[in-house]
């Protein structure tokens, strides 16, 4: 078992790094919010990628995706030597909870 978990101040992410860590499908997903909301959602990704590459202990951001599922449950998918990383620790599966304040972001990354 691994876990990595990261906090982050929203108010010090913007959308110019945000998009410089965020996959497709991420920005796809940002671009559903109100410009009011979306540095909440900004938090959640980076601490998100920060906290999984705590777990591995290596990880390159543009490599870590958060997604969602139909009922709004944060999923993490891998890709590339970040995935191949995780594989050679033998982990299977990767849970993955994000809450929030006004001004902090929170994500708590197990890996198993």
């Amino acid at each position: 078992m691994r876990i990595g978990i990261d906090m982050e101040k929203i108010d010090r992410l913007n959308d110019k790094l945000i998009k410089t860590i965020s996959t497709e499908k991420e920005l796809e997903w940002l671009n559903s919010f109100s410009e009011k909301t979306k540095p909440t959602h900004y938090g959640s990704i980076w601490a998100t990628k920060e906290a999984t590459i705590k777990a591995l202990g290596s990880g390159n951001m543009k490599e870590i995706e958060l997604l969602h599922n139909q009922i709004g449950k944060p999923q993490i998918k891998l890709y590339g030597a970040t995935f191949n990383t995780f594989q050679s620790f033998g982990l299977k599966e990767i849970e993955v909870s994000i809450s929030h304040t006004k001004t902090d972001v929170i994500s708590l990354v197990v890996m198993q």
